[in-house]
This record gives structure tokens, sequence and C-alpha cells, in this order.
């Protein structure tokens, strides 16, 4: 899944987080095992990629993570300033706890990783809460219960930062977007609202990609379109690799000259190629997408075959079929439809 990365992690330090004690503990990174490494520098470098992250921008510089991240800079302590931030997460986290308590829910456990990376000679700076699962210890870090290994489950945060004290690149990574994470915490704002992101990701990947498929391919495109509509109406969230796999991982083509390949290449690069950008990662605005839901397929140039929503089954509904004179036929599925058209051959020969 990851591109290989010039990567170095300069410096990284990880706290657990214990929000009924108010504690924040720094765990030895000199005692990690092996599979704690190489989960960390998974996780690292799938934020480093800039695969499935949101774009925000601080709200002010004077914001505390801001300022924190202005000292690292600077060359200052890092210890003491992911101490500091870790110290800001817990603040956050208590009092989101006690707004939620009273719903019966509670703030997912985990540990935080801050860390220094150098990528490509860009100097980086990453944190993110990895979510305790069925798979690491969260205290001895072995393969019991814990840290999701294969699929991982976290909030996170990374940015370039720039020898000018400004910082770039900044992205969130969350799939439900949490707004204690990105707006208590962090105190960013979005770059594009769900909204514009809803809009702009649907469009570009029906125009920009899908159609193209319409002349050559018509079943994959009709298939693939519907697909494309049934992930954005049925899914709370957009993300990027979820997307390509839900969309192509396990897609078999009609025609085998299609290029699977070379379409999740084209919809990877949509976010920034597109004229209208939008993010990897994003809320779906459902409303945005029913409009949009229109879909004509030219029968014959009196007819149109008119979709007004997406369907799950669509090949047990429109079928098409051929004579043994060579005639083609469509053929939909419809009770409703039956009575208008039942007998009419019959009168017609009358």
């Amino acid at each position: 899944m990851f591109q290989e990365l010039s990567m170095e992690i300069t410096d990284i330090k990880i706290f657990k987080i214990d929000i009924q004690q108010s504690e924040v503990e720094n765990i030895d990174k000199d005692k990690f095992p092996a599979d704690l490494d190489i989960y960390l520098k998974g996780l690292i470098k799938l934020m480093i990629s800039g695969e499935s992250g949101r774009t925000f921008n601080f709200d002010r510089d004077t914001t505390e993570v801001r300022g924190q991240l202005g000292e690292i800079i600077k060359g200052k302590d890092f210890a003491l300033i992911s101490t500091v931030i870790a110290k800001r997460l817990l603040i956050v986290e208590r009092r989101t706890q006690q707004k939620i308590a009273h719903l019966g829910k509670e703030i997912q456990k985990g540990i935080v990783v801050q860390a220094l990376v150098t990528d490509n000679e860009i100097n980086k700076f990453i944190i993110c809460k990895a979510e305790h699962n069925d798979f690491l210890d969260e205290v001895k870090f072995t393969l019991s219960r814990g840290l999701p290994i294969k699929k991982k489950i976290f909030k996170g945060f990374a940015c370039s930062m720039n020898s000018d004290q400004t910082l770039s690149n900044n992205l969130v990574y969350d799939k439900y977007l949490t707004n204690y994470w990105w707006n208590d915490f962090l105190e960013l704002t979005k770059v594009h609202s769900d909204e514009d992101n809803t809009i702009n990701a649907f469009d570009a990947i029906d125009k920009g990609v899908l159609v193209k498929l319409r002349t050559k391919y018509p079943q994959d495109y009709m298939h693939l379109s519907n697909s494309n509509i049934h992930y954005f109406r049925g899914n709370e969230s957009f993300d990027m690799n979820d997307y390509v796999s839900n969309m192509f991982d396990n897609y078999l083509p009609f025609d085998d000259k299609l290029d699977i390949e070379k379409l999740k290449s084209d919809v990877r690069q949509l976010p920034k190629k597109s004229r209208k950008q939008f993010d990897e990662q994003f809320l779906i605005v459902k409303k945005q997408i029913k409009k949009r839901f229109i879909k004509n397929i030219a029968l014959t140039p009196q007819i149109d075959l008119h979709f007004k929503e997406e369907i799950p089954d669509l090949e047990n509904v429109v079928t098409a079929e051929i004579d043994d004179d060579g005639t083609k036929y469509v053929k939909v599925k419809s009770e409703q439809g039956y009575k208008y058209f039942n007998n009419l051959k019959e009168r017609n020969t009358k």
C-alpha cells in the first residue's frame, strides 16, 4: 500500500493518556518490542505519504499546539514540547468525556505518538492517537490485545515544518472527523467544507474518470457508476483508501481490456489534480448526491432509460438479450411497468 519513501524518524515520543487518573505517562521507546516498532513505522509512513488526509489551517499562530510547533522549529527540547502537547490532549479529552458521559459513551483509550520525521529532506511533525483493539497489549505491547496491526484505527495530524517558522501541508487523519480532535485539541479550521468536498469528489470521479468509460466500456461504466453513487449514498464518510478498495479491489470487469489499476491511479490523483480540489477524507453530505443522481441511457432515438437512484442488484433488474435472428433487447424487470405494455403487441396486430 505504501509508496517507498526516503524517511527517517529523527525523534519520537510515546505517551499513555489516562483520563480517569488524569495522568500522562511517558513510554520508554528503547523498550519497544519488534511488534510495536513495526506498527508505528507503518503508521508514520501512512501519514507521511499524505494518503487519506484532510487539509486544515490553524486558527491562529498563537494557539497552544501551533505555538509549540514553532518552538520545535527553533530547535527547542522535543521531549518537553511533546509532553506539553500530550497534557493539552489530556485536558481536552477529560473535558470531552464530561460532555458525553450522560450519553453512555467513553473516549477510546489509546497511545499518543509524536514524531519528528525527515522525508526527502523535508522536516515533518506527526501526532497520532492509535486506538486500542484486540492485537497489541496496552501495557506490554505484545501480540495479544491492544493496538490494531492490520487495520490501523487512529486520529492523526501531520505537517511540514519550514525554516521560516511557517507550517504547510497541514493534514488531519480521522475517518469520522471527531470534533474534539481537530477543533478543541488542535484548534484548526477546515479548508474545504463537507458540502464542497462531497460535490467536488463525486463530480470529479463521475465526470473525470467514469464517464470516459461510457463509449468503450458501456457495461462497466453502468455498473461502476451505480457503485459510485451507492458508495456516496450508503456511507457516512469518504476515505480515499476505503473508496478505492470498495470500488475496484474485487471488481471483475465485463470487458477484460479495462485496466482496473489505471482506474485506481486516476481516481487517487483527483483530489489535487481536479479543477475543484477536494480532501481525501471528509463526511459525506448525502443531500448533495441526491441532487445529482440522474442517469440516462439512450436506448433508441425516441427512448431513454432513466435511473433516479442507485440499484444494488442492477444485474437482476435490467438485462440484455439477443434473439436467434440477432435482434438485441434491453429487458427491465417491472411489475408496475408491465400493465402499460401488456398485450400491446396483440392490439397492434388486430
